[in-house]
């Protein structure tokens, strides 16, 4: 086997141990953007628990004024349960009030929840774009690679290693490795 050949396959073996690398290190890459999004998930459940918290001690809040307006209002010989007086319209007042409160701690709950869905997709989604860059990176490489070898070795070189390979050499290789000037001519088939 000739220099050239030998340095031809171990220039494209080398790139192979290269971009088996790359397509570990993007599959890596990939797992940490999955535990980042499962991440997003969780911390998003979490804020939305804490808004429904929040909402759940709003309501808590209501009763409690409710409960209030209704004792100082039978404490005051004021019936506190016919409509249109004044502690009708106060109780009215603060139920608004409390819907309102409780309808913005709801939305803030679905919001963080959405947003913490959207956040892990955009994670999952840079996992798949790193595991197809490598994958395009290492065909493209292995690409070079071989057209490189293929360039400063010439088609020779690739004749008498597939005929090595095979244990039938029907070609001699070419001992001028540094001649760039050699015309490339394609190997000879293999009987």
């Amino acid at each position: 086997m000739s220099i050239g050949t030998v340095l031809a396959v171990a220039s494209i073996a080398t790139t192979a141990v290269s971009t088996i690398a790359q397509m570990r290190q993007a599959k890596a890459k990939k797992e940490m953007y999955d535990m980042q999004a499962n991440a997003a998930r969780i911390q998003g459940k979490i804020t939305a628990l804490k808004y429904k918290q929040e909402g759940v001690e709003k309501l808590k809040k209501i009763n409690r004024v409710l409960a209030a307006n209704t004792a100082r209002a039978a404490a005051g010989n004021i019936d506190p349960f016919s409509s249109g007086g004044s502690p009708d319209i106060i109780n009215t007042y603060s139920l608004r009030q409390a819907v309102n409160d409780f309808t913005i701690s709801r939305d803030n709950q679905t919001m963080a929840t959405k947003m913490a869905n959207i956040q892990a997709q955009q994670y999952n989604y840079a996992g798949k774009v790193a595991v197809k860059s490598a994958q395009t990176a290492a065909l493209t490489s292995m690409g070079k690679s071989i057209t490189s070898a293929a360039m400063l070795y010439g088609g020779s070189a690739f004749a008498s290693a597939d005929s090595t390979f095979t244990g039938s050499a029907t070609t001699a290789p070419s001992s001028n490795l540094l001649n760039l000037n050699t015309t490339y001519s394609s190997p000879t088939a293999i009987v």
